[in-house]
């Protein structure tokens, strides 16, 4: 197991990575040239127009103190790390919602979205990981072959298409602009409400089909490629060359090869969702999911400051702990693996 000293400093570091990651996120939200109290009074104008130049300066500058871009008392630029830090209390304090967010609005919308990310990416991560060690353990125990060179151009491929180029053809392919055998977005049909609970289930896992077939493309073939790789080098070893002099079935010499796969695949594992994440925003607007992917989306196109702060705080979070349960789950599994 690690020391004590291998947890501090691993703890250290990702308390690290993330203040890095959301600083810059915040920096970038609010050095951005979009002025959010502008946003605001132009958006109120559609409704209520104001009586007078003044009147609408005077609305600027009190939008700008309640978002904490001004102080209230001297009514200066509040410096950018003061920025952060006022918001960093309010995350550590789980007040994650901005001054003009309803508390309770704020945390349904993002209670809404997460389940919804976390099916699409969990089912695509399962699927792309599962199809892509089986691929790779066979791929890597016949290295050369037929199998091999006709796969190999076919994973070049397929991880040089952006999500949205797979998914813009595979919904006129398979959707409703082509053949019709798949819904082209949503979670359920209209009217699914009044089916029984059970056809209710199998008609969302029906319109699943094609997000989560997109979104597990990168993750397949990045896990059928390190697999291949690492069992073709694992063959090559000599306990592989005594196991076929002794003569042993090739389901058992598999067998020991895909051990050599999987601890090959852990580090990888962590570094799988940061993909996820990324492929969903493309994926969820693509297909109308209303998931993280989306919600991020929309908050970064309306400068909802608060909401893209949220996504990013919980995402690294997500990753950073996916990163430390591959590592442990590696040291647990191969001794050979020391950490100081």
């Amino acid at each position: 197991m690690p020391s004590a000293s291998w947890w501090w400093r691993r703890l250290l570091g990702m308390a690290a990575t993330l203040l890095g990651v959301l600083f810059v996120t915040f920096a970038m939200l609010e050095l951005a040239p979009v002025d959010r109290a502008q946003l605001a009074v132009a958006r109120a104008q559609q409704n209520v127009a104001f009586a007078d130049l003044d009147a609408r300066e005077r609305a600027l500058v009190r939008l700008r103190v309640r978002y904490g871009l001004l102080d209230e008392h001297t009514l200066e630029p509040e410096p950018l790390p003061r920025r952060f830090g006022r918001w960093l209390w309010h995350a550590v304090t789980l007040r994650w919602h901005g001054p003009a967010d309803e508390p309770r609005q704020f945390w349904e919308r993002l209670a809404r979205a997460v389940p919804v990310t976390g099916m699409v990416g969990g089912l695509a991560l399962a699927l792309g990981t599962c199809v892509g060690v089986w691929l790779g353990v066979r791929l890597g125990c016949r290295t050369g072959g037929l199998a091999d060179r006709l796969a190999s151009p076919v994973l070049f491929t397929l991880a040089g298409v952006p999500e949205f180029v797979l998914a813009a053809l595979l919904t006129l392919l398979l959707a409703s602009g082509g053949l019709g055998w798949l819904p082209g977005g949503g979670l359920h049909r209209q009217g699914s409400e009044a089916l029984v609970w059970w056809a209710r289930w199998l008609d969302g896992l029906w319109h699943l089909v094609l997000p989560v077939g997109v979104l597990a493309t990168g993750p397949f073939v990045l896990v059928t490629r390190f697999v291949r790789d690492a069992v073709a080098r694992a063959a090559q070893q000599p306990f592989a060359a005594a196991l076929r002099g002794f003569g042993a079935e090739p389901a058992l010499l598999r067998r020991r090869l895909l051990r050599h796969g999987l601890l090959a695949l852990l580090p990888l594992t962590g570094g799988l969702l940061p993909m996820l994440v990324g492929g969903s925003i493309v994926v969820e607007s693509l297909f109308h999911l209303d998931g993280m992917g989306q919600l991020a989306y929309r908050a970064a196109r309306e400068l909802d400051q608060p909401m893209v702060m949220a996504v990013v705080l919980v995402t690294s979070v997500v990753t950073l702990l996916a990163l430390l349960a591959a590592d442990l789950l590696q040291q647990w599994l191969d001794p050979r693996v020391q950490r100081p």
